[in-house]
């Protein structure tokens, strides 16, 4: 064999030496599974604007030390994206200028921590969105590497306590709603009491000799089964500050118990602008706005709702 000739295959087989150990050492450097064993029951995430305290208890999260209601779906997507972080690739080790280059510094990152019961399952600092915005670069359970990270992290957890909030006031099974009472701002009141369900059902109206369109109660009573408030109040302000009037009082009977809600009406000021609602209820301790949809399903009277 000429000399020449094994020269060549000899430098081909550093070459395929070569390549074999770049792939290995990518495959290393490559995609990596980051997954939780335990579902955490603490989770704080620290934006740039504000620090968000989420607990689970009774299998129900809460928001801070006020303990807000959250908004289920939001707080699922929130645990699913800490429970298992897909990272395609190393990018960088961390050193200030690395971490000066993928905004993983104060004022820019994101900082997020899972814990179970006091004890902490996964750390997670996220900065910008790469040039495909569902990919971030991250630095997870303080670890001295940065990962291209696939998912929308930094969309998931850019977030804020008025967008975790559930605007809920209360939600019941239409089928166990029982009673309505409404008592209006001139002083007139009326009200109405199921019985019994399906074909066993009746229905009594607080108008003596008066009888009631059964279909056009029930339809009445089962729309105000869910009740949510367009905006949360400030906890320190009150119906005081706000001003207007008292519009409706309503009373709704559901399984032995009785909700209370008390809504307040602002007029308009110019034919610019429009009526405006505030309520609060006996279902939250917080004040809130309620839509003008939302407070006309109440104001209805007895002519409603019979024949």
């Amino acid at each position: 064999m000429k000399t020449r000739k094994l020269i060549l295959i000899i430098a081909d087989l550093l070459l395929l030496a070569l390549v074999v150990v770049q792939g290995i050492a990518k495959a290393r450097d490559g995609v990596k599974n980051f997954k939780l064993d335990e579902s955490p029951n603490e989770i704080t995430i620290t934006t740039p604007a504000e620090t968000i305290k989420l607990s689970c208890q009774d299998e129900k999260w809460f928001i801070n030390d006020q303990k807000y209601p959250a908004l289920d779906y939001s707080v699922e997507s929130i645990v699913e994206s800490i429970s298992s972080i897909r990272a395609l690739d190393k990018v960088a080790s961390v050193n200030e200028n690395n971490l000066i280059k993928y905004e993983l510094v104060a004022g820019k990152k994101i900082t997020v921590e899972a814990k179970k019961d006091g004890k902490l399952l996964r750390s997670i600092e996220i900065g910008k969105s790469a040039s495909s915005s569902s990919q971030s670069y991250i630095t997870i359970d303080g670890g001295n590497n940065i990962y291209l990270a696939s998912g929308s992290l930094r969309n998931t957890f850019d977030t804020s306590v008025k967008s975790l909030r559930s605007n809920t006031v209360w939600s019941y099974d239409a089928n166990t709603l029982s009673s309505i009472s409404i008592k209006k701002a001139d002083g007139s009141e009326w009200g109405l009491t199921r019985v019994g369900s399906g074909d066993q059902t009746s229905w009594t109206i607080s108008l003596p000799d008066t009888e009631v369109d059964s279909e056009k109660a029930k339809s009445f009573l089962e729309s105000l089964a869910k009740l949510t408030a367009s905006n949360w109040y400030a906890d320190d302000v009150n119906a005081d500050a706000l001003g207007g009037e008292l519009f409706l009082t309503v009373k709704l009977g559901h399984t032995f118990e009785i909700a209370t809600l008390d809504i307040y009406k602002k007029a308009a000021q110019s034919d610019d602008e429009e009526d405006t609602y505030y309520a609060k209820s006996s279902e939250s301790p917080y004040l809130f706005e309620l839509s003008s949809y939302m407070a006309e399903k109440f104001n209805k009277n007895i002519e409603d709702v019979t024949k």
